[in-house]
């Protein structure tokens, strides 16, 4: 009897001892899952410390796209900014061109379908390896693949979206789905904080008929060169151009005509020169271009290209076509008659003054230039 009330009771205990093991097994799971989730929220308070402290935009998706490697391994991470027209496409390893155009159109065609956007192919694309370059990327296919996509919204106002790309054996966790939500949130914050800074900053240093940049920017900016050049004797060319009987061009078109040839023609200008150049809306139809690392010579030559540019090509305005033409004053430094940032001003106004006077649609150049050797250069007539 005793015998059997201790088979019993044994049979209990290893019962219960199974169950406490179960727990245990539970408890431990819950812990390390609770640990996991530590981890990874300071993940996210670090990530979210990082990009409130830039306000620049290609450092914020660079420190996002680090920031979700670690939390959420992936293959590729595309992130793309509507106003911008801007597409990253961010992977741990190097990717082949043709799989960047093929992530480009998967994107974009997701946008278009989810988001509304029209399905534009005029997006700046930017390729960043974000960690070993020699990896290549093997048999890559992104319409075979796991994908996570979430719009970037503030309020009503969608900004841009992410798009997370990860092979077919891998599927993504309900767990890391929500470690991207929350990581999606701070990033939105941070790129429209990253925009309204750009937008704010362009109203200030930006024409906002033309999209030149302004009086203010154009002598802050010579100013900075003009040192630079004094410093280092690096060569700097400044273009003052006059478009030709513009008051005509509003007389007999009307003001809105004007202002469609003023867009046009620096619309073309833009188009046209390298990034260091600086085109600004010197005032009226009058526009000054600075030309850093440019010598008298080879401004010039800029200014023959540009006043082609405008001579060979009429604007169009309301089934109208006008005939646009151009007079361009050179000026150029260093030069011993240049002294001052007025100095250059003052050379180029008054080659464009010449230019004006013997007959338009011509170049001038200053006959006090000289050239790197110090020879006398002549004035330029074209």
């Amino acid at each position: 009897m005793e015998r059997q009330i201790n088979q019993e009771l044994y049979k209990k205990l290893k019962k219960v001892n199974s169950v406490l093991r179960v727990q245990k097994k539970k408890l431990l799971d819950e812990r390390n899952a609770l640990k996991k989730w530590g981890d990874d929220l300071s993940r996210l308070n670090d990530l979210s410390k990082a990009i409130a402290g830039t306000l620049d935009t290609d450092k914020i998706v660079l420190s996002a796209a680090t920031s979700m490697q670690d939390l959420t391994p992936h293959d590729v991470a595309c992130v793309v900014l509507f106003k911008q027209k801007k597409l990253w496409v961010l992977s741990p390893m190097k990717l082949y061109d043709e799989d960047t155009e093929g992530i480009k159109e998967l994107v974009l065609k997701t946008i278009r379908k989810i988001v509304g956007s029209e399905d534009d192919n005029n997006y700046k694309v930017e390729v960043k390896c974000l960690k070993d370059p020699e990896t290549e990327c093997s048999g890559f296919n992104s319409e075979m693949s796991n994908r996570l996509f979430y719009p970037m919204d503030i309020g009503d106002i969608r900004i841009g979206a992410l798009h997370l790309i990860r092979k077919v054996d891998k599927p993504f966790t309900e767990h890391e789905h929500s470690l991207i939500s929350m990581l999606v949130s701070t990033l939105t914050l941070a790129l429209r904080n990253s925009e309204i800074h750009r937008e704010v900053k362009e109203l200030a240093t930006t024409d906002s008929l033309t999209g030149l940049f302004n009086n203010r920017y154009f002598h802050e900016s010579l100013t900075r060169t003009f040192k630079s050049t004094m410093r280092y004797q690096n060569p700097v060319s400044l273009l003052m151009i006059d478009i030709d009987n513009f008051k005509q061009i509003n007389d007999q078109h009307g003001h809105q005509a004007g202002d469609a040839v003023l867009q046009e023609i620096s619309n073309r200008l833009i188009r046209s020169l390298r990034e260091i150049d600086v085109p600004a809306r010197y005032g009226g139809d009058e526009i000054a271009i600075i030309l850093p690392e440019t010598s008298v010579e080879q401004a010039f030559y800029a200014a023959k290209r540009l006043k082609r540019l405008l001579e060979e090509h009429p604007v169009s305005f309301k089934e109208q076509s006008i005939n646009v033409t151009a007079s361009f004053g050179v000026a150029s430094c260093p030069n011993p008659m240049i002294k001052s940032v007025e100095d250059v001003i003052a050379v180029a106004d008054k080659a464009l003054y010449d230019a004006k006077k013997y007959g338009r649609n011509r170049i001038e150049v200053s006959e006090s230039l000289f050239i790197q050797d110090n020879s006398f250069l002549g004035p330029f007539v074209f």
